[in-house]
């Protein structure tokens, strides 16, 4: 692991993108105090989308059963007809 200041990433960073690449990581320094660790940007591989339930997703749009006193209710009024 090797340590740059400010103003050699300010002025030189071709070279310390080279050293980061090579060597992983590189810390910059402050006043001669470590103060930043930069590294390499590696992407995190995405998690798969979860399953989707169709047949929960479709009981949502299903028609409730109706109760016993609509139901009651309704042979009432097609007998009347």
């Amino acid at each position: 692991m090797s340590t740059a200041t400010i103003r050699e990433l300010r002025t030189s960073f071709p070279k310390i993108r080279t050293r980061i690449e090579r060597e992983g990581e590189v810390i910059i320094t402050d006043r001669g105090k470590a103060a930043f660790v930069l590294r390499a940007y590696t992407e995190q591989p995405k998690k798969p989308a979860p399953p989707i339930d169709y047949y929960a997703r479709l009981l949502t749009y299903m028609p409730q059963p109706i109760s016993a006193d609509a139901e009651r209710r309704l042979d009432a009024d097609r007998d009347d007809r």
